[in-house]
């Protein structure tokens, strides 16, 4: 486009097409803009990320004047690859730069961004380059070029999970009128506005039925209820973990375990909370033919034997794992939190031995422990989203008010989640961030919700906490063998303690979710014709603190009795609990059992918005929207002042005529058109009473009266 188009040219007033072309691009960044702030927010300050991307900004509009298009795109690459130095000075001194390059390649494979490294640092520095070449680009006009390289950075973020329906959805209508609207000038469109609509709308419509990348975070907007995920699916994840609403368990057999004691089998853990779920960082190590020390502290030795009862593509061990068996030694990989990874897939039969040293402290050990964190597990573990609600915090010390140690207070938080919020798969996943609501706003949820809230309590006091998921023991079969099904899977929290290592804490009510776990195994094995449930579910974890040994028996019930009369039973306040939200139901709603009409969500409101003036456009664009008009005008005629009533009647008789012979054509006139179509004297008159109004500007209510009823006549005419 020539300078003449350019955005800060003032020879006249800006054009509306360019004026959108602008608003969409500020479309496009805010759609990108929105998921590096997430990011950053996550872990760390946004406040620095404003700064980054004002400046930007104002750098790109002072030189969109005078710095040509050239110059520019180096200024972009430069800030990027300057910005990717920078990130790789920040990481661990021996990575390697083609390692940093290849991981950051992985990530396109639907991999979130949340497992990089200094993941805040990698959001800031990426940003000036898109930003810069995005505003600079519209303000100069070049509209293709703000959409390849807002989009680029949008594209990354979508092949990486990280940009879901909504964001994704607002980028691509975003270049979609940047493209639509900024080119209009250049290429003449007739109806060019309409058309632009109308392709935008159906950019909004498409999404809606077809999944562009499967897998990652752009899932389609969905106007009914998707397939019900069952636990397991929804856990049992690979380096993130998004928290749902409703689930159900599978009962189908997973692995068989023969160990001197029931466990909790281990498969992985979290470390980086996002407020809506739990990603996994850093990377793994083979393990090779190496025994790893295992926890510092005090341990018991414990050899377990796993037989895959189908695929597996994890490695389920109590914690903590420190050896495997030669049959699988070469598959096995040290995951970024210490567990055991399989690097592929194990088959059906598969029989893996492995030993671990589970943590075995003293009561006295586990209060005196103190907070001494290295300086890398408070950071990496006691990390919260900006976003947190404060009364989180507030609420996990009024819980724990009489604790004096760490442990006491998980102890309390453990005990007060176990005692005042029921066990339910069929709840509503919440708005916003899911530990504030599931402690704020609902009275039922499944482990998940408990063991992220835990956690997110803990590190509200600067407590370093993970979650863990897995299978919980399992049914007993025989004296020491356990058979784990998929109705097994668990999430859990682990919490460090100084000189001894990670324990295991499970604020989930033991009770109700073993019956629920029962009643689904029951319904299964009837419904296949296998009969009752001979076996019964192991009890290893209805204590608190079941990974910790004698303690469990012993040392928590001490602190129990201190803490408990005011803290760890303490109720819910009244009016905690969000209006509508029945106790133990575990759903939003009202309380009535009446008919309901479901609240669309905003998503959808925005969606439904966007198509109906689609269609709008649409109907203009076809002249549906005019023909439709025109039978109401040739039907109805509300009167007004003489004039105005004769020229209503007048575009009338012209409506009437060309539905019922023809249209008039290009350059023919009126009389023209009447001669051709032999019009009777009734249409005649009423063409001379609009000529005399228009041109005599002579018109009285009896006219008009006349102009009318001549032309209710016409109509009524076969």
């Amino acid at each position: 486009m020539s300078k003449s188009g350019r955005l800060h040219a003032v020879s006249g007033k800006i054009p509306v097409h360019q004026i959108i072309a602008v608003v969409g691009t500020v479309g496009l960044l805010g759609s990108f803009l929105s998921v590096l702030y997430d990011i950053v927010e996550t872990v760390g300050d946004p406040l620095l990320f404003y700064v980054v991307v004002f400046t930007t900004l104002v750098a790109a509009t002072l030189l969109s004047r005078t710095l040509p298009v050239t110059g520019a795109v180096v200024v972009g690459a430069i800030l990027l690859g300057a910005g990717t130095v920078w990130h790789a000075l920040t990481l661990e001194a021996d990575l390697e730069f083609w390692l940093l390059v290849n991981n950051n390649i992985e990530l396109l494979t639907g991999e979130t961004v949340l497992q990089i490294q200094q993941v805040d640092v990698w959001a800031l520095t990426v940003t000036p380059a898109p930003v810069f070449l995005t505003w600079y680009f519209v303000l100069r006009g070049r509209y293709v070029g703000t959409v390849v390289a807002g989009g680029s950075m949008l594209t990354y973020l979508v092949l990486t999970g990280d940009a879901g329906t909504t964001v994704t959805q607002l980028g691509v209508v975003s270049a979609g009128a940047v493209i639509g609207f900024g080119e209009i000038e250049a290429t003449g469109w007739t109806g060019a506005t309409d058309q632009t609509v109308v392709v935008l709308a159906v950019m909004v419509l498409v999404p809606l039925v077809i999944t562009v990348v499967p897998g990652g975070a752009a899932t389609p907007i969905t106007f009914i209820n998707d397939e019900t995920e069952t636990v397991e699916e929804s856990v049992i994840t690979e380096t993130s973990m998004d928290i749902v609403g409703e689930v159900k368990l599978s009962p189908e057999s997973r692995f068989a375990v023969t160990s001197d004691q029931p466990r909790l089998w281990r498969v992985g853990s979290y470390d980086r909370y996002t407020g809506d779920g739990w990603v996994k960082t850093g990377d793994t190590s083979p393990l090779g033919n190496k025994t790893l020390d295992g926890p510092p502290g005090p341990t018991q030795e414990l050899t377990q034997t796993i037989e895959a009862q189908t695929t597996l593509s994890v490695l389920p061990t109590a914690w903590q794992p420190v050896s495997v068996g030669e049959s699988v030694t070469g598959d096995i990989v040290v995951g970024p939190n210490g567990g055991f990874e399989i690097d592929g897939t194990v088959s059906e039969g598969t029989i893996i031995n492995l030993t671990s040293k589970l943590p075995d402290p003293e009561r006295e050990a586990l209060v005196t422990a103190g907070q001494n964190y290295p300086e890398s597990v408070r950071e990496q573990y006691a990390q919260l989203p900006q976003s947190t609600p404060d009364r989180i915090g507030e609420r996990t010390e009024q819980i724990a008010r009489n604790a004096e140690s760490p442990f006491e207070t998980a102890v309390a938080v453990e005990q007060w989640l176990e005692q005042n919020r029921e066990y339910s798969l069929t709840i509503d996943r919440p708005e916003g961030d899911i530990a504030d609501a599931f402690l704020f706003e609902m009275d039922a949820g499944y482990c998940t919700y408990f063991a992220t809230t835990m956690a997110t309590m803990l590190r509200s006091q600067n407590i370093p906490t993970r979650i863990a998921t897995g299978y919980t023991p399992g049914e007993r079969v025989s004296e020491n063998q356990y058979e784990v099904r998929g109705l097994n899977s668990h999430v859990w929290v682990e919490v460090y303690f100084p000189d001894i290592g990670w324990v295991e804490f499970d604020p989930t009510p033991t009770g109700p979710r073993q019956s629920t776990e029962q009643a689904a195994l029951s319904t299964s094995l009837g419904a296949n014709g296998g009969g009752t449930v001979t076996g019964t579910t192991s009890g290893a974890t209805t204590n608190r603190a079941g990974g910790i040994g004698d303690v469990t028996d012993t040392g928590v019930q001490d602190v129990s009795d201190r803490i408990s009369g005011e803290a760890a039973e303490q109720p819910v306040e009244n009016g905690a609990l969000r209006p509508g939200v029945g106790t133990g139901s575990g759903t939003e709603g009202n309380s009535d059992d009446g008919f309901s009409v479901p609240q669309p969500s905003r998503q959808q409101v925005v969606v439904s918005l966007v198509v109906l003036a689609g269609a709008v456009a649409w109907t203009r664009q076809t002249g549906i929207a005019e023909s439709l008009f025109g039978r109401v005008l040739v039907r109805f005629q509300r009167r007004s002042d003489p004039v105005t009533d004769i020229e209503r009647a007048y575009d009338r008789v012209l409506l009437l005529l060309e539905d019922r012979y023809r249209p008039r054509e290009t350059g023919e006139t009126v009389r023209q058109y009447l001669d051709d179509i032999a019009a009777d004297e009734d249409v005649r008159r009423v063409i001379r009473l609009y000529e005399q109004a228009q041109y005599a500007e002579d018109a009285s209510k009896a006219d008009a009266d006349e102009a009318v009823s001549l032309v209710d006549t016409i109509r009524k005419q076969e």
